[in-house]
């Protein structure tokens, strides 16, 4: 489910659990205040005070502790009334509790859409750890310190553990083959800490019974389960999503490989953004919030949005974009485009030109060149295994015209086209966006549209790409259907 990490300050929380601990019991608490002030206080160093998560009003999840670190919510141990700190009178309970707050209503009770939130949050947080959804396990922040009124009495823990049923759509998945992109660990549960019961090669192919949430890897928290009750993460796999199983035309969906060169097009009717599968975490892009006035397109030089986000997720330079496109139309977030990374690569504006920006990276390899020992095919930049050659990996033969456009462009002769679901989802999220952060929707002036003019572009204000501010990039090119996008160019200087 989707959820925005917004994190906390450094001594507020405990990196990692001590020994022999792990996650046992989850504790609901009611925060009086909205989420920004609990974002302020968990991020204001010396409060001593964090939760893993918070949930807003409208329905809306935000993370401050990774789930395998211990936060500051529930330590003060008063006359507790639950069973289980009472057996562990001794144990802070930080070590082996989860902490979910609820923003307080004004109607006292939890909305309908904070309710649904909270019930499908609880259920997966419990197939993660595989902690029990009962009343032994789930408890009120009041069961463990009996002075607060903590979570507030609008709160009924009996109903909410009663919704947090099991995901029936997981079963439903049962007896599909899934094939393996690399060679992944079967694991006793769904985690990287669990023991390996044994390894599968690359290229296998596995039957699955079900799907659960399980640990986060690189943004992806699905993993599967085999015949033999053994877990491997789903990201490692041609379905790194399994909901596309539910679909009729779930062969047709993957977002991790390369598009079928006979794919047939996807109308993407309606933009949908997945803000969880590949999400940055905090200190990797920067808080701050600058004014955005201007937006530039990317494209990834790799197949998918994945070989992008794999390359950014663990880097301490702060590169990334706040936005994710793939060939299927799929858009994903990484992080809040309020806030900033660095993108442009543009020497002498000390990051000025990255702040006031937002950044769209879309899956397209870029750039062809004729194999060498084979003219009529065009090969992307990858070298072949082995090799030296830098175009060495084949993308398509010369007689599939719609997979590149030729022209001469920068020093190049061809160059990959964008699939029409990709075009169309890019054309709904900068129709997003430019509404959102009232950012003009034009796109640069004809004449400018493929040049660097960075006297020109340090002031534009409106859509650009990458082009405008670097001469050694291609992106995002000739190849892309502009037109589709039915934005008009802003007039010429």
């Amino acid at each position: 489910m989707d959820k925005q990490w917004i994190g906390c300050a450094p001594g507020n929380f405990r990196i990692g659990r001590p020994a022999g601990f792990k996650p046992e019991i989850i504790v609901l608490h009611t925060i009086d205040s909205s989420l920004e002030n609990a974002a302020i206080c968990y991020n204001k160093p010396g409060t001593l005070q964090s939760v893993h998560y918070a949930i807003g009003n409208n329905g809306e999840i935000h993370q401050y502790v990774q789930e395998a670190d211990t936060a500051f919510h529930a330590g003060l141990v008063v006359n507790p009334a639950a069973e289980f700190i009472k057996q562990r009178p001794n144990a802070n309970p930080n070590f082996f509790s989860i902490g979910i707050a609820l923003e307080e209503s004004v109607l006292g009770s939890p909305t309908a859409a904070q309710w649904a939130a909270c019930s499908k949050l609880l259920r997966e947080i419990a197939d993660r750890w595989h902690i029990t959804v009962d009343g032994d396990h789930v408890l009120s922040h009041s069961a463990i310190r009996a002075s607060v009124n903590c979570p507030v009495a609008g709160i009924d823990i009996a109903k909410l553990i009663a919704t947090a049923v099991p995901d029936p759509a997981a079963t439903l998945v049962a007896g599909k083959q899934i094939g393996l992109l690399s060679k992944v660990n079967l694991r006793s549960r769904a985690s990287v800490g669990a023991p390996v019961v044994r390894v599968l090669d690359a290229g296998s192919k596995v039957e699955i019974l079900s799907f659960t949430a399980g640990d986060v890897v690189s943004g992806n928290g699905y993993w599967y389960q085999d015949k033999d009750n053994c877990f491997f993460w789903a990201g490692a796999t041609d379905r790194p999503n399994p909901q596309v199983l539910l679909t009729p035309n779930d062969g047709e969906a993957s977002t991790d490989t390369m598009p079928l060169r006979d794919q047939p097009a996807v109308t993407v009717a309606s933009l949908n953004i997945n803000r969880s599968r590949f999400r940055l975490p905090a200190g990797q892009f920067f808080p701050e919030r600058p004014k955005k006035d201007l937006i530039v397109l990317h494209f990834t030089a790799g197949s998918s949005a994945k070989s992008a986000f794999d390359t950014w997720i663990g880097d301490t330079q702060h590169v990334a974009a706040a936005y994710l496109v793939d060939a299927d139309g799929t858009v994903y977030e990484v992080f809040d485009p309020t806030q900033w990374a660095y993108h442009l690569g543009v020497k002498g504006f000390n990051g000025r030109l990255d702040q006031r920006s937002i950044a769209i990276e879309i899956a397209n390899v870029g750039p062809l060149r004729p194999a060498q020992d084979n003219p009529e095919v065009l090969n992307w930049w990858p070298p072949r295994r082995g090799q030296t050659q830098l175009f060495g990996t084949q993308y398509c033969d010369k007689i599939q015209t719609d997979k590149y456009r030729q022209t001469s462009y920068r020093g190049e002769q061809y160059f990959a086209t964008f699939p029409a679901q990709e075009v169309q989802a890019i054309r709904l999220l900068l129709n997003d966006l430019c509404e959102r952060f009232s950012i003009p929707k034009t796109l640069a002036p004809k004449a400018k549209q493929f040049e660097r003019d960075l006297d020109f572009f340090q002031s534009y204000s409106g859509i650009a790409s990458h082009v405008n501010f670097r001469n050694d990039k291609w992106d995002i090119g000739p190849a892309f259907d502009w037109a589709a996008l039915a934005i008009a160019n802003a007039r010429d200087a």
